[in-house]
């Protein structure tokens, strides 16, 4: 599932910066969700790219 961050989150995914888009399995999503710090990403919604992409650029 992809997801932005809505806050700077630090878990299994590791740590993502506000705005970062980020993947998760649908528990971890649903429960980041369920707690108002993600959001589920969409085709159409702009992101702030992750910084692994960011550094290979």
């Amino acid at each position: 599932m992809k997801m932005i961050a809505k806050a700077r989150l630090s878990g299994p995914f590791g740590v993502k910066e506000r705005g970062e888009e980020f993947t998760v399995d649908a528990k971890t999503g649903a429960e980041l969700i369920d707690r108002r710090v993600a959001e589920e990403a969409t085709a159409t919604q702009p992101t702030k790219a992750s910084k692994s992409t960011d550094e290979k650029a």
